[in-house]
């Protein structure tokens, strides 16, 4: 048994959106097989009622609050001298201190750090050629987040787009000194980690994938509507998110509408911005905001989308509709992390063509129903997080 430094970027419970579930299954994880000292990072307010919970889990839990817009006023520091606004944004000198301090009387073996940001954390750590010198260092980088920042330039305006590829450049930087310092890397998709392999990363960089708790997410008997009801989950002040769902209300739907003019689309998730919240003015669309369990939906949906236009590695949304035996449509976008069979275990279509692949699978009930049991088949051969997780084994034995 080792003793571990765990720093996530994000506070890691309730798991309940896709950096924070990878997060959390990581420390579960590990903290059955070590022993675990736990920093990470608090920006919504809610989480502090569940501060208690994650106790269990680790020896002691340090965190800091950071206030969202204060944080991103406070980031425009990493404009000069260059560095990454969100390496500046993510990095708190109190939990910095209070990290140091546990190594003042602790000798750890290794650190495990979930999200790029918290590499700060070791590289400005005063003991960074001291006692964490012999210390295992493994980053869990998930996504490579400098080519989605690239992405984002790619359709923002002329000051955003510039922005956005200032950031792009400086996470690239970033994420290859990462690759050279850290002892291992992971990313949550080979295709990601086949991002970085050409850094000059010397057999470094790895992959595991994503889980899905099997229990949690399992079929129900669904009643179906008279209703066609398409669903879409997901945190909807996600610039990806926000972008799918305007995308398929006013460019698929309408075309869906045409031959079934009663089906509804459910956007259902947490702080929807105004523009998402505008989409409820359109035939046919529900905006739902926070629910409480998001199986209500997902469960009498007739065919679940993900028509992410900007997408980085694994979509939890897709392997939790998946693993409640619903059909998915995804873009290519979406689909690109995943290892499941196009037309068997899921349906990936694009541009014109996703109104008619949702269209297909509306149809045809027979078809559907056999896509959900290979959906579901599939992840419980292949999105079990133990088994995913059994690489860390290998880094902290």
């Amino acid at each position: 048994m080792s003793r571990l430094l765990v720093l996530a970027h994000r506070f890691p419970f309730p798991p309940n959106k896709g950096d924070k579930i990878r997060a959390f299954n990581v420390l579960a994880y590990l903290a059955r097989r070590h022993e675990v000292w736990l920093g990470c990072l608090l920006d919504d307010a809610s989480d502090l009622a569940h501060v208690d919970a994650l106790r269990p889990l680790a020896h002691d839990v340090a965190f800091t609050r950071i206030d969202g817009k204060a944080r991103r006023l406070g980031s425009l520091r990493a404009l000069w001298p260059p560095r990454s606004i969100t390496v500046t944004h993510f990095h708190s000198a109190s939990l910095q201190t209070r990290i140091d301090t546990w190594i003042d009387e602790l000798a750890f073996d290794g650190v495990y750090c979930s999200s790029a940001p918290m590499a700060e954390y070791l590289f400005r750590s005063r003991h960074r050629h001291g006692r964490l010198r012999d210390a295992v260092r493994v980053m869990d980088l998930i996504d490579v987040d400098s080519v989605k920042w690239a992405q984002y330039a790619r359709t923002a305006s002329p000051l955003m787009g510039w922005l956005y590829r200032r950031e792009a450049d400086q996470l690239s930087v970033y994420e290859r000194r990462i690759v050279e310092e850290f002892d291992r890397t992971f990313l949550v998709s080979h295709a990601e980690a086949l991002l970085l392999e050409p850094r000059g990363s010397s057999g470094r960089v790895g992959s595991f994938s994503n889980g899905v708790d099997l229990d949690y997410f399992s079929p129900r008997d669904q009643a179906h509507s008279e209703v066609p009801t398409i669903v879409f989950t997901g945190v909807m002040d996600y610039p990806p998110n926000e972008d799918a769902v305007g995308w398929f209300a006013h460019e698929v739907l309408p075309v869906i509408r045409e031959e079934l003019p009663s089906v509804r689309f459910a956007i259902v998730g947490s702080r929807p911005t105004r523009s998402v919240r505008r989409l409820s003015e359109l035939p046919g669309v529900v905006v739902t905001g926070f629910v409480e369990d998001v199986r209500d939906w997902v469960s009498r949906a007739d065919v679940c989308v993900a028509p992410l236009r900007i997408a980085r590695g694994v979509q939890n949304k897709v392997l939790e509709a998946m693993a409640m035996g619903r059909p998915v449509v995804v873009t290519p976008e979406a689909f690109e992390g995943l290892d499941a069979t196009p037309g068997c275990e899921l349906v990936v279509s694009e541009g014109p063509g996703f109104a008619d692949a949702v269209l297909s699978v509306l149809r045809d009930r027979t078809r559907a129903d056999a896509i959900g049991v290979a959906a579901r088949t599939c992840v419980e051969r292949r999105y079990r997080w133990d088994t995913n997780l059994a690489v860390l084994d290998e880094v902290f034995p």
